[in-house]
């Protein structure tokens, strides 16, 4: 008899859930083309529209877009529970504290290295960052790895609260470089018009996989977790989100008529 009723709570608990999950509110980062930006307080982008599709094809009725000012603010909005999911996250330990990640992966970045242009310099090992000031973005992570641990204890690194700050200090010579995923690093550089001020080293110390993600405090994670899993790895095996990217890359550079110029000049 306990069994039983047991057993009926847990089904009206989840039914009450999934009913409450119809709608599911995703966010992601504001400045991060082609995979997400920000159009008209709107995001759009790769990441945004693949999330869409795959909650869609697990059985969600309503997916909500929001943005956030930033990357940090997105990351704590999903620590407080205000947005169900967030895609583009890359993984570490201090984050799975509040996120429960989609596996598989649905894509990848590669860490660029920033330099003022004309200041290249040979990365072969870790060890050739050392000695060297660089600037990293608040809520950026490099995960639990050889490359993360180095950047917490032995490198000179300090956080820049947003991307005017950095690039202001890279070519105002107070940093030799800047760390930055190539989505961001690519839609500030040609936003900003920087592409004959700045460049990239042509080694990267990192490559960190993207996940779609479920804040802990949303109910809608064990609802569709692991349907969305599922749903990842079809879209993986159709090569979903690179073409994706091929087809936002497209729709930002044709945005991008008029560069912003860089604010310190």
């Amino acid at each position: 008899m306990r069994l039983f009723l047991f057993l009926a709570v847990t089904f009206l608990v989840r039914t009450a859930w999934a009913q409450t999950c119809d709608s599911v509110t995703i966010s992601g980062p504001p400045a991060g083309a082609p995979a997400s930006w920000e159009v008209n307080g709107q995001l759009i982008g790769a990441g945004v529209e693949l999330a869409q599709k795959v909650l869609k094809s697990a059985g969600v009725k309503q997916v909500k877009v929001v943005s956030f000012p930033s990357w940090p603010e997105t990351l704590a909005a999903a620590r407080a529970g205000s947005v169900d999911m967030i895609f583009s996250a890359a993984w570490s330990s201090d984050r799975a504290r509040y996120l429960n990640y989609v596996y598989p992966a649905h894509g990848y970045q590669f860490l660029y290295v920033l330099v003022r242009k004309g200041n290249q310099f040979n990365l072969n090992r870790y060890e050739d960052l050392k000695g060297r000031k660089g600037l990293a973005g608040l809520g950026e992570t490099f995960g639990d790895s050889t490359f993360g641990s180095l950047v917490e204890t032995e490198l000179t690194i300090e956080r820049s609260p947003n991307a005017d700050e950095s690039f202001r200090r890279l070519l105002a010579g107070e940093v030799d470089y800047v760390f930055a995923y190539e989505n961001a690093a690519y839609s500030e550089i040609y936003r900003r018009d920087l592409g004959d001020k700045v460049e990239s080293l042509v080694t990267y110390p990192y490559r960190s996989d993207t996940f779609f993600a479920f804040s802990k405090r949303s109910k809608c994670g064990a609802v569709w977790k692991d349907k969305v899993g599922a749903e990842v790895e079809k879209a993986n095996s159709r090569n979903d989100y690179f073409l994706l990217l091929k087809k936002y890359r497209t729709i930002f550079n044709e945005g991008q008529l008029t560069p912003v110029r860089n604010p310190v000049q």
